[in-house]
């Protein structure tokens, strides 16, 4: 006689459950699902140096903190155009923000006057206008879709 065909015992159907969630976890950290990013960076005065650029995925640190920032740059400054470019091609689709600075005497440092106002071009994501004062993460905040997503940045001095 045929034994009864083996109904699933919970602990196998909690198995064939998270087995897909676990791989698909796995294929996400390994940035199958990576956007890219374009950052373009204009306005820079001169082409002596680099520009400096932190992204940053949250508001810890920004802008000040680099050390906090998911990403540091140092771009070279296209001497034709006074701009510099990089795509980021392993971005993780969400919200992000950017600092970034022209590093004329390529010192790492925004170095800044008695009142804090810096000495060097400096520009936000979304290129907010704050006065007397840094922009904030929500005010330079922006998406990076599945699709990926380009970010224009014009330096101010």
């Amino acid at each position: 006689m045929d034994e009864p065909a083996a109904f699933p015992t919970p602990g196998r159907v909690r198995y064939w459950l998270f087995l897909p969630a676990l791989l698909l976890l796995l294929i996400w950290q390994s940035g199958a699902f990576a956007a890219t990013l374009a950052i373009n960076i204009s306005g820079v005065r001169d082409t002596q140096g680099k520009v400096a650029v932190a992204l940053f995925s949250s508001a810890a640190g920004f802008p000040k903190d680099d050390s906090k920032a998911i990403r540091r740059i140092m771009l070279p400054i296209d001497a034709a155009s006074h701009s510099a470019r990089i795509v980021l091609s392993d971005i993780v689709p969400g919200s992000y923000a950017i600092a970034a600075f022209h590093d004329d005497n390529n010192s790492g440092k925004l170095e800044t006057n008695f009142f804090g106002v810096p000495k060097k071009g400096y520009g936000f994501s979304n290129n907010p206008k704050p006065r007397m004062r840094p922009a904030t993460y929500d005010e330079a905040r922006f998406v990076v879709p599945a699709a990926g997503a380009s970010v224009s940045i014009q330096l101010v001095y």
